[in-house]
């Protein structure tokens, strides 16, 4: 039977158990996210203190199951629904600017383009937490430039 702190460590890191989803289970995770936004943006220092809580638990909690689970392990998703809240930060409560940066988003994570294939083979959480975060702030500043080119 699994510890009570391992069973928790595991409810947060899969995102309420999303990340045992048989299909595309970190796209569900981003889910989290988007309600994230939706119900706290209005309230800016909770959705930033929100970020930066789930984004060390992140670190700290995928860095501890890593041996468990393996390598950046699937059911693993804090690292999307965490870092995806950065995007959306600057998103337009708007669904085409919602759909965009989720797209992009996404895109970014699976393709994964310089240097953040490279940041994924750093040890424990870091690669699991920072390939996330770079394909975040790849989302960011094209979300920035639709902004001021559409003035959404």
């Amino acid at each position: 039977m699994k510890k009570p702190s391992v069973i928790l460590k595991l409810v947060i890191a899969t995102g309420f158990y999303i990340g045992y989803l048989p299909l595309a289970p970190a796209t569900f995770a981003c889910a989290l996210s988007i309600l994230a936004w939706y119900f706290l943006l209005p309230y800016r220092a909770i959705y930033i203190a929100l970020f930066a809580v789930l984004f060390f638990w992140g670190l700290i909690i995928s860095n501890d199951l890593e041996p468990l689970m393996g390598k950046d392990p699937r059911p693993i998703v804090i690292d999307e629904y965490a870092c995806f809240l950065i995007p959306l930060y600057f998103t337009p409560r708007l669904i085409l600017p919602l759909a965009i940066s989720f797209a992009l988003f996404r895109f970014f994570d699976v393709l994964k383009p310089f240097p953040l294939r490279k940041l994924e083979h750093l040890p424990g959480g870091w690669g699991i937490m920072l390939d996330d975060l770079g394909a975040a702030l790849y989302t960011t500043v094209i979300v920035l430039i639709l902004k001021t080119v559409f003035k959404w």
